[in-house]
Protein backbone atom coordinates (compact mmCIF):
# COMPACT_ATOMS: atom_id res chain seq x y z
CA UNK A 1 0.00 0.00 0.00
CA UNK A 2 1.28 3.43 -0.87
CA UNK A 3 0.80 4.82 2.37
CA UNK A 4 3.31 2.55 4.53
CA UNK A 5 5.26 2.90 1.27
CA UNK A 6 5.47 6.82 2.37
CA UNK A 7 6.64 5.67 6.20
CA UNK A 8 9.44 3.47 4.37
CA UNK A 9 10.83 5.81 1.82
CA UNK A 10 11.30 8.65 4.40
CA UNK A 11 8.85 10.48 3.06
CA UNK A 12 7.67 13.59 5.29
CA UNK A 13 3.91 13.19 5.46
CA UNK A 14 3.08 16.18 6.53
CA UNK A 15 5.04 18.17 4.04
CA UNK A 16 2.85 15.40 1.40
CA UNK A 17 -0.34 16.73 2.53
CA UNK A 18 0.29 19.95 2.65
CA UNK A 19 1.66 19.64 -1.22
CA UNK A 20 -1.14 17.43 -2.02
CA UNK A 21 -3.74 19.89 -0.94
CA UNK A 22 -2.10 23.20 -2.12
CA UNK A 23 -2.32 21.10 -5.59
CA UNK A 24 -6.45 20.67 -5.07
CA UNK A 25 -6.45 24.22 -4.22
CA UNK A 26 -4.47 25.41 -7.41
CA UNK A 27 -6.83 23.18 -9.28
CA UNK A 28 -9.93 24.18 -7.50
CA UNK A 29 -9.53 28.11 -8.27
CA UNK A 30 -9.83 29.04 -5.07
CA UNK A 31 -13.27 27.14 -4.42
CA UNK A 32 -12.39 25.76 -0.93
CA UNK A 33 -15.70 23.97 -0.98
CA UNK A 34 -14.54 21.31 -3.38
CA UNK A 35 -11.57 20.82 -1.45
CA UNK A 36 -13.17 18.86 1.13
CA UNK A 37 -10.84 16.19 4.00
CA UNK A 38 -11.57 13.21 2.02
CA UNK A 39 -10.40 14.74 -1.32
CA UNK A 40 -7.32 15.51 0.62
CA UNK A 41 -6.64 12.56 2.30
CA UNK A 42 -7.64 10.46 -1.20
CA UNK A 43 -5.10 13.21 -3.38
CA UNK A 44 -2.03 12.63 -0.69
CA UNK A 45 -3.08 9.07 0.23
CA UNK A 46 -3.18 8.94 3.68
CA UNK A 47 -6.23 8.58 5.82
CA UNK A 48 -8.23 11.14 7.51
CA UNK A 49 -7.39 10.40 11.10
CA UNK A 50 -3.78 11.12 9.75
CA UNK A 51 -4.55 14.69 8.52
CA UNK A 52 -6.52 15.95 11.88
CA UNK A 53 -3.03 14.42 14.01
CA UNK A 54 -0.95 16.82 11.98
CA UNK A 55 -3.17 19.81 11.35
CA UNK A 56 -6.20 19.17 13.52
CA UNK A 57 -9.05 20.22 11.53
CA UNK A 58 -9.26 21.25 7.43
CA UNK A 59 -9.80 24.75 8.11
CA UNK A 60 -5.81 25.22 9.91
CA UNK A 61 -4.36 22.56 7.22
CA UNK A 62 -5.98 24.84 4.42
CA UNK A 63 -4.33 28.23 6.22
CA UNK A 64 -0.67 26.20 5.97
CA UNK A 65 -1.23 25.88 2.38
CA UNK A 66 -3.22 29.77 2.06
CA UNK A 67 0.50 30.91 3.39
CA UNK A 68 2.51 29.16 1.07
CA UNK A 69 0.39 30.20 -1.89
CA UNK A 70 0.31 33.99 -1.00
CA UNK A 71 4.44 33.75 0.02
CA UNK A 72 4.95 32.12 -3.72
CA UNK A 73 2.47 34.99 -5.41
CA UNK A 74 4.60 37.62 -3.44
CA UNK A 75 8.09 35.99 -4.62
CA UNK A 76 6.60 35.40 -8.12
CA UNK A 77 5.63 39.21 -9.03
CA UNK A 78 7.83 42.00 -9.86
CA UNK A 79 8.44 43.04 -5.99
CA UNK A 80 11.93 42.06 -6.83
CA UNK A 81 14.31 44.40 -8.01
CA UNK A 82 15.87 44.17 -11.95
CA UNK A 83 18.19 45.93 -13.38
CA UNK A 84 16.93 49.42 -15.34
CA UNK A 85 13.50 49.18 -13.74
CA UNK A 86 12.96 52.16 -11.37
CA UNK A 87 11.43 51.37 -7.51
CA UNK A 88 8.46 53.22 -8.48
CA UNK A 89 7.63 51.15 -11.80
CA UNK A 90 8.66 47.94 -9.87
CA UNK A 91 6.05 48.85 -6.87
CA UNK A 92 3.33 49.92 -9.61
CA UNK A 93 3.90 46.17 -11.45
CA UNK A 94 4.09 43.98 -8.22
CA UNK A 95 1.30 46.32 -6.75
CA UNK A 96 -1.39 45.47 -9.76
CA UNK A 97 0.21 41.63 -10.29
CA UNK A 98 -0.86 41.22 -6.03
CA UNK A 99 -4.69 43.00 -6.48
CA UNK A 100 -5.29 41.29 -9.99
CA UNK A 101 -4.49 37.74 -8.10
CA UNK A 102 -6.40 38.64 -4.51
CA UNK A 103 -9.71 39.51 -7.23
CA UNK A 104 -9.14 36.69 -9.56
CA UNK A 105 -9.17 34.66 -6.13
CA UNK A 106 -11.33 35.51 -3.62
CA UNK A 107 -11.52 32.97 -1.39
CA UNK A 108 -7.75 32.04 -1.24
CA UNK A 109 -7.34 36.19 -0.03
CA UNK A 110 -10.29 35.79 2.54
CA UNK A 111 -8.70 32.84 4.17
CA UNK A 112 -5.16 34.93 4.13
CA UNK A 113 -6.68 38.13 5.40
CA UNK A 114 -8.55 36.01 8.32
CA UNK A 115 -5.73 33.77 8.96
CA UNK A 116 -3.60 36.61 9.66
CA UNK A 117 -6.40 38.29 11.54
CA UNK A 118 -6.80 35.37 13.84
CA UNK A 119 -3.42 34.79 14.28
CA UNK A 120 -0.89 37.11 13.40
CA UNK A 121 2.83 36.18 13.41
CA UNK A 122 6.42 37.12 11.38
CA UNK A 123 5.81 34.77 8.46
CA UNK A 124 2.13 35.54 8.24
CA UNK A 125 1.05 36.52 4.24
CA UNK A 126 0.74 40.50 5.82
CA UNK A 127 4.03 40.48 6.64
CA UNK A 128 5.53 38.55 4.08
CA UNK A 129 3.96 41.27 1.43
CA UNK A 130 5.16 44.05 4.01
CA UNK A 131 8.48 42.95 3.85
CA UNK A 132 8.28 42.39 0.05
CA UNK A 133 7.27 45.92 -0.45
CA UNK A 134 9.44 47.45 2.36
CA UNK A 135 12.48 45.93 0.07
CA UNK A 136 11.17 47.66 -3.31
CA UNK A 137 11.43 51.40 -1.84
CA UNK A 138 14.06 53.21 -2.61
CA UNK A 139 17.33 53.97 -0.86
CA UNK A 140 16.51 58.14 -1.11
CA UNK A 141 13.62 57.18 1.69
CA UNK A 142 14.46 57.24 5.48
CA UNK A 143 14.06 53.85 7.01
CA UNK A 144 10.48 55.17 8.98
CA UNK A 145 9.24 56.24 5.62
CA UNK A 146 9.59 53.22 4.12
CA UNK A 147 8.18 51.46 7.06
CA UNK A 148 5.08 53.82 7.07
CA UNK A 149 4.84 53.80 3.00
CA UNK A 150 5.33 49.89 3.04
CA UNK A 151 2.13 50.01 5.94
CA UNK A 152 0.23 52.10 3.77
CA UNK A 153 0.52 50.43 0.48
CA UNK A 154 -0.26 47.51 1.84
CA UNK A 155 -3.38 48.52 3.87
CA UNK A 156 -4.44 49.97 0.64
CA UNK A 157 -3.87 47.17 -0.98
CA UNK A 158 -6.05 44.60 1.37
CA UNK A 159 -8.77 47.33 1.58
CA UNK A 160 -9.13 47.89 -1.76
CA UNK A 161 -9.51 43.94 -2.19
CA UNK A 162 -12.26 44.19 0.57
CA UNK A 163 -14.32 47.08 -0.97
CA UNK A 164 -14.12 45.76 -4.96
CA UNK A 165 -17.48 45.69 -5.47
CA UNK A 166 -18.62 48.80 -4.26
CA UNK A 167 -15.31 51.44 -4.90
CA UNK A 168 -16.88 52.79 -7.76
CA UNK A 169 -19.18 54.38 -5.22
CA UNK A 170 -16.83 55.40 -2.14
CA UNK A 171 -13.96 55.98 -4.51
CA UNK A 172 -15.29 57.11 -8.16
CA UNK A 173 -12.77 54.57 -8.88
CA UNK A 174 -14.45 50.97 -10.53
CA UNK A 175 -11.81 47.94 -8.70
CA UNK A 176 -13.55 45.44 -11.06
CA UNK A 177 -12.29 46.95 -13.95
CA UNK A 178 -8.37 47.06 -14.95
CA UNK A 179 -7.83 50.30 -16.19
CA UNK A 180 -9.03 51.76 -12.99
CA UNK A 181 -7.40 49.79 -11.03
CA UNK A 182 -4.26 50.98 -13.06
CA UNK A 183 -5.39 54.69 -12.23
CA UNK A 184 -6.35 54.26 -8.61
CA UNK A 185 -3.01 52.42 -7.85
CA UNK A 186 -0.91 55.12 -9.71
CA UNK A 187 -2.59 57.76 -8.42
CA UNK A 188 -1.97 55.84 -4.61
CA UNK A 189 1.92 55.30 -5.22
CA UNK A 190 2.50 58.69 -6.70
CA UNK A 191 1.21 60.12 -3.54
CA UNK A 192 3.39 58.03 -1.19
CA UNK A 193 6.22 58.76 -3.45
CA UNK A 194 5.45 62.86 -2.69
CA UNK A 195 8.81 64.22 -1.15
CA UNK A 196 9.13 64.39 2.66
CA UNK A 197 10.21 68.15 2.12
CA UNK A 198 6.17 68.48 1.28
CA UNK A 199 5.41 66.70 4.42
CA UNK A 200 5.25 68.18 8.42
CA UNK A 201 8.18 65.51 9.51
CA UNK A 202 7.27 66.65 13.37
CA UNK A 203 6.51 62.89 14.88
CA UNK A 204 4.16 63.85 18.15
Amino acid sequence: MRRNSYQHAGVDVKENIIEATTELIRKSNGNLDRVSIRTIANQADVSIGLINYHFESKKKLIEVCVERIIEQVIHSFKFNQEIGDEPKDQLFSGTISVFTFLRENPEIAKVSMLSDLSSPHANANSATSYQAILNTLPDSFSEEKKKVVAFMLLSTIQSAFLIRTIANDVLDFDLCADEDVHSFFNYVIDLLFTPESTHDQTRR
